[in-house]
């Protein structure tokens, strides 16, 4: 009977291993898709100048890996600067803003704060391309693929090469 007891235990253990790991994000290829994403968009000549800036909404497991790609690429001749943030405010600007799931319910304000501001929003949750997200990260069999809001994105003053949308799905 003991044993019976111990193999439960352990079963158990097992299985709230297995989806805890399941449920963590691996952000391992997204920095991958956030330097190329620095190829593919263009930002206004005003925005050119100094870091280029990558922020994040909250504490996601995404930033120590963006920050280990901000160490060794440069966008241009410029360095890559990774900021966590508590908050969008009006005014402030990002070249691209990362909103992870967790952050959604803040997304109208978001996009309120950064409106007429060429600041690529880029988010991970179904249905936020078409919520006005300009890139929306998704899986599709267990590969990480990305949609990308075409008229959002130029609409707020990025132009978008077409390379982008070879290895994306675009979105109107």
């Amino acid at each position: 009977m003991r044993h019976l007891k111990i193999i439960a235990i352990f079963l158990v253990f097992i299985f709230v291993a297995k989806v805890g790991l399941a449920q963590e994000k691996n952000y391992r290829f997204h920095k991958v898709f956030f330097y190329s994403f620095t190829k593919y968009i263009e930002w206004p000549e005003e925005k050119k100048k100094g870091d280029f800036v990558i922020a994040v909404l909250g504490d996601s497991e995404i930033i120590p890996l963006l920050k280990e790609m901000a160490e060794i690429k440069k966008v241009g001749d410029r360095s890559i600067k990774v900021v966590k943030l508590d908050e969008v405010n009006k005014g402030e600007f990002y070249h691209i803003l990362f909103v992870p799931t967790e952050k959604n319910q803040s997304f109208t304000s978001i996009k309120n704060n950064l409106k007429d501001q060429p600041c690529l929003l880029v988010t991970e949750s179904e249905g936020m391309a078409r919520n006005g997200s300009m890139i929306n990260f998704k899986d599709v069999n267990g590969k990480l693929r990305f949609e990308v809001n075409t008229n959002t994105l130029e609409s707020s003053g990025l132009k978008m090469s077409q390379e982008l949308t070879r290895f994306g799905e675009e979105i109107n």
